[in-house]
């Protein structure tokens, strides 16, 4: 009986994946209609089993999809089919895991993929916009590769990046089931970016903005959401500098509140290294967003202001670099 069950979970969840797959074609509308009955077929499922744990997790979500895949296939041998998009997939598959991310589901002519679980990081939103930059910048040159060695025209790929909340873990997937309006509006910007194009989330670009060229373009529908969606298209990554990110209300400055000890301990370590010429050094070692950004941006603002002979010099290191 699990046997069997199990069969029919996993029937079911790749004729989800399908169909969610298809929303480009499709149109949302005609894909929720017939996901109706399926989900409510999985839900009764799972509902013969135990629970499993579920949390709840910030992620970053990168969703990828080639462009045309059934047009691009008409007139192929479903031999040569598999090895260009079994390829395709491999190949640009490996920059999740380059900066950090982990592929969680792989549709035929796509994947979705998540930056911040297991392990979340302060910079997961950017590491999966870096990732899905990488992934056009190779989608070229396999495009090149194609039509030089196969006379094959016209490859190309589409992906979103959504940042936000997202209840993790399941029995058809364990830990890589994702569910959560954060998972419908990264899907629906996959579907809605351009050709080439990479579109991210108002979410994500709070977390990017400034440190990759980015444009405005159209809002965009998405299911869950009673109005239009703002979402931004990402051109390319800015050159290094330190100042990258703001965090807040874009445009509104607040004072630091919390922090008083860790600053006198900076403040005393910089008049030591004055008075008794010799070296100190401070660790700031905390989780992701309690702060350690904020506590060196104003002692570097004290910095600024303090009237003593000094030499400011900076180094920064990221985690693409390791």
């Amino acid at each position: 009986m699990v046997d069997n069950t199990q069969e029919e979970l996993n029937q079911l969840k790749n004729a989800i994946a399908t169909l969610e797959a298809q929303r480009a074609t499709l149109g949302d509308k005609v894909v929720e209609a017939s996901l109706g009955a399926l989900r409510k077929q999985l839900a009764e499922l799972e509902g013969e089993t135990e629970p499993p744990d579920m949390r709840k997790k910030m992620v970053s979500l990168l969703f990828m999809d080639i462009v045309g895949s059934t047009k691009l296939s008409q007139h192929l041998e479903p031999d040569e089919i598999l090895e260009i998009m079994d390829g395709a997939l491999r190949r640009l598959a490996t920059h999740i895991e380059e900066y950090g991310g982990r592929v969680t589901r792989f549709t035929g002519d796509g994947f979705k993929a998540v930056f911040g679980e297991p392990v979340a990081s302060e910079n997961d939103a950017e590491m999966a916009v870096r990732a899905g930059l990488a992934i056009l910048k190779d989608t070229q040159e396999y495009a090149q590769e194609l039509q030089e060695r196969r006379d094959i025209s016209g490859f190309n790929v589409r992906v979103g990046v959504n940042t936000g909340m997202v209840a993790v873990g399941g029995f058809t997937e364990s830990d890589d089931t994702m569910m959560g309006l954060t998972v419908n509006l990264g899907a629906r910007l996959e579907s809605a970016a351009p050709p080439g194009g990479l579109l991210i989330s108002q979410s994500t670009y709070q977390l990017v903005r400034g440190i990759f060229e980015i444009e405005d373009t159209a809002p965009v529908e998405a299911k869950g959401f009673d109005t239009e969606v703002k979402v931004y298209l990402v051109k390319s990554a800015k050159p290094s500098q330190f100042h990258t990110k703001t965090r807040g209300i874009e445009g509104i400055s607040t004072r630091m509140i919390g922090r008083e000890a860790e600053f006198k301990r900076l403040q005393d370590a910089f008049y030591t290294a004055i008075e008794e010429n010799e070296c100190q050094v401070v660790t700031a070692l905390g989780e992701a967003g309690v702060g350690k950004s904020r506590l060196l941006e104003e002692f570097e603002l004290w910095l600024g202001n303090e009237s003593s002979s000094k030499v400011i010099m900076k180094g920064r290191s990221n985690l693409e670099t390791q």
